[in-house]
């Protein structure tokens, strides 16, 4: 029994092919004993077979802070040469984007700066921007804007010109440029007169148009329309009378003329009543000879005819 376990365990230690019956071990399995082993960068620490042992990535990204102190490293779980777990290394990325931290308020202009860490420096830039009357094209230093209050921003804007709006009384807005809609209270000056025109006041527009303000005359007033009209009546008489005059001179004057007329008339009358006297007075006389003659003629032309 000895004899043949001895020849058994002979058998299996005996290497394959050995020459004379040799005997020779054969090589150890790969140890599979788990060894707690960290990751390149570092993120986990997982069990590694030992025959395996050795630096591996995790396919994790690096996510290292880096020196912008904004964005974090995306490459893939890299070896990092840095003396603490979240320093970044030369390994990793460098940040190429531009600043992306908020602009203070009213500055439309991006940082000039590209991404960095702390905060971003003062704004140099001009602001382009029309006036509240939008005549006049200003240019504001965009720092002093920005962290002004309100009203000095109102006095920034201005042009420092008369507002050119016209307000509903139709006068010019007299403040000068400024934002919003005009006040309605006009002080421009307007001249009030009483009726007769002899008073005059000067009153500001919107009073005048608040309060409807009129002027009245007063007994002076009174007293000088009554003597312009007691004038303008004697005017008024003294022109009748003086038409009257003339009216009654031109018909003495044409009644003149009517005589003269009617004088001619008579006389023309007895000239023509007197001249049919004196022809029949003389009309025989005239009559006979012209007969004769004509007798005579007619007598002479018979005479030579035959």
């Amino acid at each position: 029994m000895v004899t043949k376990a001895k020849s058994a365990a002979e058998t299996l230690t005996a290497a394959p092919g050995a020459v004379g019956g040799g005997v020779s071990a054969l090589p150890c399995p790969p140890c599979l004993v788990p060894i707690p082993t960290a990751c390149l960068g570092e993120h986990e620490v997982s069990p590694v077979p030992c025959h395996r042992k050795g630096p591996f990535s995790c396919k994790r990204l690096c996510g290292r802070t880096l020196t912008c102190g904004n964005h974090s490293c995306r490459k893939e779980c890299h070896y990092v040469t840095a003396t603490t777990k979240l320093q970044v290394g030369p390994e990793c990325e460098v940040c190429e984007e531009g600043c992306v931290k908020p602009r203070p308020m009213d500055c439309p202009h991006p940082c000039a700066l590209p991404c960095h860490p702390g905060s971003c420096p003062p704004c140099q830039q001009m602001i382009r921007q029309r006036c509240h009357c939008k005549i006049s094209l200003m240019y504001i230093d965009c720092l002093k804007f920005s962290s002004c209050s309100d009203p000095e921003k109102s006095v920034l804007g201005s042009c420092q010109n008369q507002c050119p709006k016209q307000l509903g009384c139709g006068h010019r807005c007299k403040d000068l440029c400024h934002p919003g809609r005009c006040e309605e209270k006009c002080s421009h000056k307007v001249k009030l007169r009483c009726p007769c025109k002899r008073i005059k006041k000067e009153l500001p527009c919107s009073n005048a148009r608040e309060d409807q303000l009129q002027v009245e005359c007063d007994e002076a007033c009174v007293a000088l329309r009554k003597k312009a009209y007691q004038e303008k009546q004697a005017e008024e008489k003294a022109a009748l009378e003086e038409e009257a005059r003339k009216q009654q001179a031109e018909l003495e004057a044409f009644e003149k003329r009517q005589k003269g007329r009617r004088k001619k008339r008579g006389r023309r009358g007895e000239e023509d009543q007197e001249e049919p006297g004196v022809w029949r007075r003389f009309r025989l006389v005239l009559i006979v000879p012209l007969c004769g003659a004509l007798l005579a003629a007619a007598a002479f032309y018979l005479t030579h005819l035959g």
